[in-house]
């Protein structure tokens, strides 16, 4: 092999792998865990990181945030919007980017959603015995990270 990896470099690799397999994974379970309040992953992604965000946030900040193109969030947000669980309110630093703010559907909607995450997610910490959690989120926002600097 030309290029054979280093050991970091190696790690690094399978790293990268069990992310990208565990994107489906979650995006599955999410798809499940949510089916019946009629969210996908894409759509609770969506609305958490609305409810999450410190600022508001336009259809840009959203694609930028999580890592997707802005048609594709463009085209999720007008479903939403279709589904009265987002609307938009005028932006006055730019008129022609509205922000996105969830409706008063759309609160009640993320409000059962925490409702099932929550425990959901400690069902999933309480099963990760022996893993140390916080050092993997470094990890991974380190790499999310470098990706994003390498991409802008």
């Amino acid at each position: 092999m030309k290029n054979a990896p280093t050991p970091r470099g190696l790690a690094a690799g399978t790293l990268i792998y069990e992310v990208l397999r565990l994107h489906g994974q979650l995006i599955a379970a999410g798809d499940g865990l949510m089916a019946d309040l009629g969210l996908t992953s894409a759509r609770w992604q969506v609305l958490g990181t609305l409810a999450a965000s410190r600022a508001r946030c336009t259809v840009s900040d959203l694609a930028r945030i999580l890592g997707q193109s802005r048609q594709s969030i463009q085209r999720l947000v007008n479903e939403m919007c279709r589904d009265d669980i987002l609307g938009y309110e005028p932006n006055p630093d730019h008129k022609r980017s509205p922000f996105v703010v969830p409706t008063e559907k759309g609160r009640r909607l993320h409000a059962q959603v925490e409702d099932r995450r929550v425990p959901w997610t400690e069902g999933i910490a309480e099963k990760l015995t022996g893993v140390d959690t916080v050092e993997a989120t470094r990890a991974l926002s380190a790499l999310r990270r470098l990706l994003e600097r390498h991409q802008g």
